[in-house]
């Protein structure tokens, strides 16, 4: 007779334990694997917008906001294309746990946690060079470029612990633990949030002090993810102080999977800095560039908590994708996909309507009147109001059509779960990259009659829906070529 799991095993299971992506009903497990990863993303986020909250309330004002906010195309840009590798040794894991293949397991780890430390210590050292060139090729406003060159630096020497946070969280969810890197965020945010206050209000330090408590944080979490790795005994694979070896077949696999989507992630936040350029640059008689930035960050703050609720499900689909095609499992990753696509759908949808209803209210969060009264006591209140208008404007276009994102995100990650890399980075170039590029280029700057804001931020859902449209005829090729393989190594399992 089978023993009855008690409460106390289960909570451990659902709340400690790795999930066992391959079995199950996937409508329970797909949101068990996924909302720690939101919950994640989401306090990644928070973190970011308490600095610039605190800046902005206890700091420079709406300026030091702008400094620390017009740094994300370009962070997202720089440190996408190596945390992007980390999506390789996600997949790799998560094949191998499938396959339950423990050393494969075991050699991923260690050259994961060692790819991760090269590619932190080249972001350091190549960020603190080059972060005045990249800032005044955005064309960042003279009136906060210095700020935004000093946080971009100091925020660059976390790069090795961010690194190692990102690989090493990435390992866990492909074992199928999405909540440990949960816990260690959370600890650390707590304490980047108290340092905030410390080094902004008691020091007076500004955009140098939240970058500094960013980094601190970083260093804790790096320790911390390191510490789940090596200490958990429960683990499919743990990681050894004692083997600091680069393995050549796993890393070589880390990276056939990695260096796509680290390419993909790239080219896609390249464009996000063209239309970041165009706001830095926008400018009307009636407002300032530096307006137009201040409500075109804020809404940005939004929108994102609004991209990672849906990204964290689609990243949840590239490790239970490969898990179960490493299990052989046929039937179960048509499942996944459907099954995804219904949540990205619920999420999206949800959350874009919630953004539209409060957007008055979501936006003021970040565009204070306290941010935009000078030094004199001036209260500018044209200024706040033309703010607060390009903040809601925004927020409305992208916020209510952000759910094709998540779309095109599942069919992505599908196919990357799959082995298929090259694919969406492919699609990416073509209709994210370089339409995006061409329309703000040759057609938003050239056209007086839609040198708008609107119309520079429509690129976003066109370049989307063009992009899903492109999946439709390929995913279908692609799950015919993966079941025809598990048919065969079924065939030669049973021979």
């Amino acid at each position: 007779m089978e023993k009855k799991e008690s409460l106390r095993e289960k909570f451990h299971r659902i709340f400690s334990g790795q999930l066992n992506l391959t079995e199950g009903n996937f409508f329970v497990t797909i949101p068990l694997y996924a909302i720690p990863m939101v919950l994640l993303s989401f306090l990644q986020m928070f973190y970011s917008s308490v600095d610039q909250l605190v800046v902005s309330n206890f700091g420079g004002g709406y300026t030091s906001m702008n400094a620390v906010g017009s740094n994300t195309a370009l962070i997202n840009l720089i440190i996408g294309l190596f945390v992007g590798i980390s999506v390789g040794a996600n997949v790799v894991i998560a094949k191998a746990r499938g396959m339950n293949d423990k050393e494969t397991a075991h050699r991923t780890v260690q050259s994961s946690v060692i790819i991760s430390l090269f590619c932190g210590v080249f972001l350091a050292v190549a960020g603190w060079f080059v972060a005045p060139a990249l800032l005044k090729l955005m064309d960042t406003p003279d009136l906060y470029i210095d700020k935004a060159i000093s946080y971009l630096r100091v925020y660059f020497l976390g790069m090795p612990f961010l690194m190692v946070f990102n690989f090493g969280s990435a390992l866990l969810r492909g074992m199928g633990d999405s909540k440990r890197p949960l816990y260690t965020l959370l600890i650390c945010g707590i304490l980047n949030i108290g340092l905030n206050f410390l080094f902004v209000i008691t020091f007076d330090l500004d955009v140098v002090g939240v970058a500094i408590t960013t980094v601190i944080s970083e260093f804790f979490s790096a320790l911390i993810i390191l510490f789940f790795l090596s200490h958990n005994k429960e683990s499919f694979a743990v990681f050894s102080w004692k083997d600091w070896t680069i393995y050549k077949k796993e890393t070589k696999e880390i990276l056939k999977n990695g260096i796509p989507a680290g390419i993909q992630s790239f080219i896609f936040s390249f464009s996000n800095i063209f239309i970041q350029r165009g706001v830095n640059g926008f400018s009307t008689p009636e407002m300032s560039s530096d307006v137009a930035v201040a409500g075109n960050t804020a809404s940005i703050q939004i929108e994102h908590y609004i991209w990672i609720a849906m990204n964290s499900f689609a990243v949840a689909v590239s490790a239970l994708i490969s898990q179960n095609y490493g299990a052989l499992k046929k039937k179960n990753l048509k499942k996944v996909f459907w099954i995804s696509m219904m949540y990205e759908t619920i999420v999206g949808v949800s959350l874009g309507l919630i953004s539209y209803f409060f957007r008055y209210q979501l936006i003021g969060l970040f565009i204070s009147e306290e941010a935009f009264t000078n030094e004199a006591g001036v209260f500018m209140e044209n200024s706040f109001a033309k703010a607060m208008e390009v903040g809601t404007m925004r927020i409305t276009l992208v916020g209510l059509t952000y759910v094709l994102d998540g779309y095109m995100d599942v069919c992505s990650f599908y196919l990357r779960g799959l082995g298929h890399s090259k694919t969406p980075t492919a699609l990416t170039l073509i209709f994210i990259t370089t339409l995006r590029i061409i329309y703000i280029n040759f057609v938003w700057t050239n056209i007086p009659e839609i040198h708008t804001l609107l119309y520079l931020w429509i690129c976003w859902p066109v370049s989307w829906m063009l992009c899903i449209l492109s999946y439709i005829p390929i995913l279908p090729i692609y799950n015919k070529k993966a079941f025809a393989e598990i048919d065969n190594k079924l065939a030669l399992r049973n021979a």
